[in-house]
């Protein structure tokens, strides 16, 4: 439907990939939330929120993702004010 300020853009999820990429849009909030903790593994929920010409655009994991322990860094930091050491 266009307007008086011209054709409203109309978004395929290829466009949307492209923005993101390309960075074109002005405000991004990214989410990770932390679903469960099992044995060896993070189960995460991602989700992206975005605005793009006055549009917010939100793009969501389907499933959770679960990330193995290992694959994560882990340091101990003490009172918060530097590295004391690696956690193995």
């Amino acid at each position: 439907m266009s307007g008086f300020l011209g054709e409203r853009e109309i978004l395929s999820r290829e466009r949307v990939k492209e923005i993101f990429r390309k960075k074109e849009y002005s405000y991004l909030e990214e989410k990770v939330n932390l679903l469960e903790v099992t044995d060896d593994s993070l189960l995460l929920k991602i989700s992206f929120l975005l605005e793009y010409k006055n549009r917010m655009i939100s793009i969501e994991e389907r499933e959770p993702i679960a990330v193995p322990f290992k694959d994560f860094k882990v340091e101990d930091w003490g009172d918060g004010v530097r590295k004391i050491a690696d956690i193995e």
